[in-house]
């Protein structure tokens, strides 16, 4: 009852201020809720409207009324009744149609009891009612006159013009000014001053001072100052008259506000310096009163001075005729609150609390804990909406508001309160990822839950980089946890919390906030190699490095530069590196460098990692190669050969330029096709089958250019097919550990395959003959997310795009279940088929991450295929010294790493030869027919090369159909190169080769190559002639973002 009898008092009492506050003085039209029904269209037009006020008044815009239809182009005009602009406006904003406004720059202030007119242009279609102007339209102190709808044929000319008192819907927005005096005028003039001259009054209702003004005499002159001043004589205000006219009311404009109020008594006073004007004895002797002014009868009004001093003295009660113009003001309505509902319960922690809009006004809100307001958590004032956002409410709780509406000075008082009590308490908690914790997967998966449990919830999850969260993002109205997050930039904290909500939307609480690291963090990575100023053996480096941390998406800035670590800058030479390599080319022999590499993820960079430093080697200047193969006008059973050279000298550090062109009597351009080559060869591709071609080779040490090698000539055998072949597949099979979640599916062809695209059916249960990666065009492709500790199948089959091969035979592969810490080394040196001039080699190798606690195994053989490989284990260090190898002769080798638990991949093979020395002799390579490939043949022409500098008196050449070489045939030769006839069609050949010197010293024999006669292939096999390549990629379980790519070579 007390809390009842409380909101009855404040009602009650807001109710007696309204109704005690006197009628507003506001913005006025003259037209309120007439809308045109009629509209023309005949021309365009000046249209306008006469009109006047009672009162002094204000017009601060024009407005029309615009028809569906009308162009966006007008501008308003007001003039006086003899057709003078007083001033214009140019409408914006527009709408297609309903009532268009157009502020002036300033107020216009007109006479009352004068006419004038108001005019817009229209361009195409106007509004119009016949006869609706027949009478005066009067709405407060404005009134449209009878026959007042005017226009002008001619846009933007005077409108005078009427049409059956048509009104074409033009109007104006003033406000009323309230005046001492109106038709008050001077009774005679008198010249004795210099004055300050007054008058006293007071306001029965508060109210806004406008302008000061003063009647004008003929013979005044100078300059004027209106002063507005309390009872006591502090000045309040004051303005200067300027543009002057020379007799009549003359009005000052304040530029600031001024407000006057009831019980005060004011005087606004206004020099005088040759003559003035004066209304005659006890002209103020009796109140005057207009509106809400009043003149002060005290028997001492009509008051003067001295000029600009507050003016006291009084003669007769004289008016000298100074004025003030007063817009008054009455109080706003008191706002209606409308939600939330008086009483509501179960009510949002966070809400909006909403009132009627009161026109004009801004508010007042007050919000306590208690109907009496003495715990306010709520104290705003001047809202400039009808609405307000209450953000952290207890819950359980009871809580009280209200509103006023204030314009001007004046206040509504503040409504009648209503109440509401929020929801009850319910905890989120969050789980993942919590305390700043680094995540490794993306998307980020976040996860929370409610003690208390329950049903309907909804969340609301708030995330930012922002550790206020002042303006996080938000996703609403998720039903379950966990979330996935996408779309978050890499490598950086996130903080975020849950807001939980009930199935309606009402929030009951939020969580605490946490944060996260997002996957993708820009690491600082690891140098590899080279490093620890090592001296390389080449000018065309890849440099390696790794990161010590998991991450995803980022790429790498390099810097090198000549000199020490103290060269460098900090300034990339390269950028957008996206694997953790890059090879560069073009260094100086001889000639320190150093590096550096930084990682990026979108636009977060880290820190430079340790700068590292290395030699190139100094070269002995260039070398003019030895062609090896395909030399000597050679048939090559290839559409893809390998071309091979070697030195007759030490060219250590030296790349090589290769030239070739089709038809013997092309000539050479100078311009080589293939440019920095790092080894003793490289593989042509896309020959055409009937064509001889011609090829040179040179070296290059950094500054100078070796002469051209001798010009080597081969040709390309002439059948060739596109039909489909069924391929081999080579890699991985046979059960093959894949140490990755990608792999590379490779295969090979064993005839012509020109123009084939693959097809390959990968699956972890039985193949069923639909393919699942198609448009293959190499003979490998790559398979990503690849499941750990499963085992796949596969196939492959050519396709020409109108028939397809029969299916390969099915292989299979299983990828490594456990996680493993070691990573596939890199061989350094020597490779590429290099000569070493020593039988006592330096092998090489690093390791693109970190090699603690790490051992090797290195196996190396004299074949191709690694059969018959000497091992050796135990390796602490990443280089050792072989001893007792044979010259003259290719050895290839490769490399694994072990942690103690788990034996990573061998390396990709790599070979080199050893020097001949002074027997010359050389073990050569068999180089065609190879591979198993099929000739349409019963001849095949058997060629092969010396890898090094060699001379070789004779050659022994053994070909058997057995591939233990039994019952072989045994030939001998001078050249490196023996036509075989008589071959059976369908069986395969076997065959080798030695080369024996002028003592009759043998080598060892070649590798063991086949390859089979058939009347049934018309082809040539696309494959390389030796050494065969098959690129091997895995991502090999050491740090989730390094590639390790790896390069088999078989000779």
């Amino acid at each position: 009852m007390k809390k009842e009898h409380l909101r009855m008092q404040m009602l009650l009492a807001a109710l007696f201020f309204v109704l005690l506050s006197p009628i507003l003085y506001s913005q006025t039209s003259i037209f309120t809720s007439q809308v045109p029904a009629n509209s023309g269209n005949d021309s365009d037009y000046e249209l306008g409207l006469k009109f006047s006020s009672t009162t002094t008044a204000r017009i601060s815009q024009v407005r029309f009324y615009k028809m569906p239809g009308e162009g966006f182009s007008h501008t308003a005009t007001l003039w006086t009744i003899g057709g003078a602009v007083i001033a214009t406006a140019t409408f914006t904003g527009e709408t297609a149609s309903g009532w268009q406004y157009a502020s002036f720059a300033s107020p216009i202030l007109i006479s009352a009891n004068t006419t004038y007119v108001v005019s817009v242009n229209v361009a195409s279609v106007y509004a119009i009612e016949q006869h609706q102007l027949d009478n005066p339209i009067v709405n407060g102190f404005l009134t449209a006159l009878a026959g007042g709808g005017v226009f002008n044929e001619t846009v933007g000319q005077f409108p005078t013009q009427s049409y059956n008192n048509s009104n074409y819907f033009v109007d104006v927005v003033a406000n009323e000014l309230n005046s001492i005096f109106t038709t008050q005028l001077p009774a005679g003039q008198f010249n004795d001053g210099p004055y300050e001259m007054g008058v006293k009054f007071t306001t029965s209702q508060a109210a806004k001072v406008k302008m000061f003004s003063y009647y004008k005499t003929a013979g005044e002159t100078g300059s004027h100052t209106g002063n507005l001043w309390s009872s006591t004589g502090t000045l309040l205000a004051s303005a200067a008259f300027v543009n002057e006219t020379a007799s009549g009311w003359q009005y000052a404009e304040l530029s600031s506000n001024v407000y006057i109020i009831p019980g005060n008594t004011y005087v606004v006073s206004v020099n005088s310096n040759s003559e003035y004007g004066s209304g005659g004895a006890q002209s103020l002797g009796s109140s005057i009163t207009n509106g809400v002014l009043s003149t002060v009868a005290d028997n001492n009004n009509g008051v003067y001075g001295s000029p600009g001093v507050f003016p006291t003295s009084s003669f007769n009660n004289n008016n000298y005729f100074r004025d003030i113009l007063v817009e008054p003001l009455t109080a706003p309505a008191m706002p209606i609150l409308v939600s939330p509902a008086d009483n509501a319960g179960g009510a949002s922690i966070e809400l909006t609390l909403n009132w009627s809009a009161v026109s004009g006004s801004t508010y007042s809100l007050q919000v306590a804990t208690d109907v009496a307001f003495s715990n306010l958590i709520v104290n705003a004032t001047g809202l400039a909406t009808n609405s307000y956002n209450l953000t952290n409410l207890s819950n359980s709780t009871n809580y009280y508001w209200r509103v006023s509406a204030e314009k001007e000075i004046l206040s509504s008082g503040f409504s009648a309160p209503f109440t509401f009590t929020t929801i009850a308490y319910s905890q989120v908690l969050l789980s993942w990822p919590i305390g700043g914790v680094s995540i490794y997967i993306s998307p980020a998966s976040l996860a929370w839950y409610v003690p208390a449990g329950g049903t309907g919830w909804k969340y609301d999850l708030l995330f930012s980089t922002d550790i206020n969260m002042s303006s996080p993002s938000a996703i609403s109205n998720i039903s379950s946890a966990p979330h996935s997050l996408n779309g978050l930039l890499p490598g950086t904290t996130y903080y975020w919390k849950i807001r939980l909500k009930t199935s309606s939307g009402v929030i009951v609480s939020y969580s605490d906030q946490e944060s996260f690291i997002s996957f993708g963090q820009a690491f600082t990575p690891v140098l590899s190699s080279p490093i620890n100023d090592v001296t390389i053996n080449t000018l065309s480096p890849t440099l390696y490095w790794y990161l010590n941390d998991a991450s995803t998406g980022l790429t790498y800035d390099l810097e090198i530069r000549q000199g020490t670590p103290a060269a460098l800058t900090g300034t990339a030479t390269a950028t957008n590196i996206s694997t953790q390599y890059y090879n560069v080319a073009g260094l100086q022999q001889g000639t320190q460098y150093s590096w550096q590499v930084r990682s990026k993820s979108g636009s977060n960079y880290s820190a430079w990692s340790d700068a590292e430093s290395f030699n190139t080697v100094a070269t002995p200047g260039p070398v003019i190669p030895i062609p090896s193969w395909p030399v000597g006008n050679a048939i090559v059973y290839t559409t893809s050969p390998s071309l091979n050279w070697y030195l007759g000298t030490a060219g250590t550090g030296l790349v090589f330029e290769v030239e070739y062109v089709e038809g013997l009597a092309t000539v050479f351009t100078g311009t080589p096709n293939i440019l920095n080559i790092n080894s003793l060869s490289t593989n042509l591709s896309n020959l055409i089958p009937g064509s001889d071609y011609k090829w040179r080779v040179r070296s290059f040490d950094g500054a100078t250019y070796s002469a051209w090698s001798t010009t080597a000539i081969f040709s390309i055998i002439g059948s060739v097919s596109n039909a489909p072949v069924i391929p081999f597949p080579s890699w991985p099979v046979g059960g093959a550990t894949v140490y990755s979640n990608s792999v590379q599916l490779n295969w090979y062809l064993g005839a012509s395959g020109n123009g084939l695209t693959y097809e390959v059916e990968l699956r972890t249960g039985s193949l069923n003959g639909t393919p699942t990666i198609l448009g293959i065009s190499a003979l490998n492709t790559t398979v990503n997310a690849l499941t750990p500790s499963t085992t796949y199948f596969w196939r492959v089959r050519s396709t020409n795009g109108i028939t397809t091969s029969g299916w390969s035979a099915t292989e299979s592969f299983q990828t490594i279940g456990a996680t493993a810490t070691v990573t596939v080394p890199v061989l350094s040196w020597p490779i590429g088929g290099a000569t070493v001039y020593t039988n006592s080699p330096m092998l090489s190798w690093f390791l693109n991450s970190s090699s603690v606690g790490i051992t090797f195994e290195l196996k190396y053989s004299t074949n191709s295929n690694m059969t018959g490989a000497t091992t050796i284990s135990n390796l602490a260090t990443n280089q050792i010294t072989l001893s007792g190898l044979n010259s003259g002769t290719t050895y290839y080798w490769q490399v694994r790493s072990f942690d103690g638990t788990v034996y990573s991949a061998f390396s990709a093979a790599e070979s080199f030869v050893t020097f001949a020395g002074n027997s010359l002799l050389v073990v050569p390579v068999a180089a065609s027919p190879a591979e198993g490939i099929s000739i349409e043949s019963s001849s095949a022409m058997l060629s092969w090369f010396l890898p090094t500098a060699g001379e070789a008196a004779k050659y022994e050449l053994q070909y058997s159909k057995n591939s233990e070489m039994q019952n072989a045939t045994n030939l001998e030769m001078n050249s490196n190169r023996k036509l075989i006839n008589g071959l059976e069609s369908g069986k395969t050949y076997y065959w080798r080769v030695r080369s024996v010197n002028e003592n009759g010293e043998a080598s060892a024999y070649s590798s063991i190559e086949k390859f089979t006669p058939t009347s049934n292939i018309t082809g040539v096999a696309e494959q390389k002639e030796i050494p065969t390549e098959f690129k091997l990629e895995q991502n090999f379980p050491i740090h989730s973002t390094q590639l390790l790519h790896y390069l088999l070579v078989f000779l």
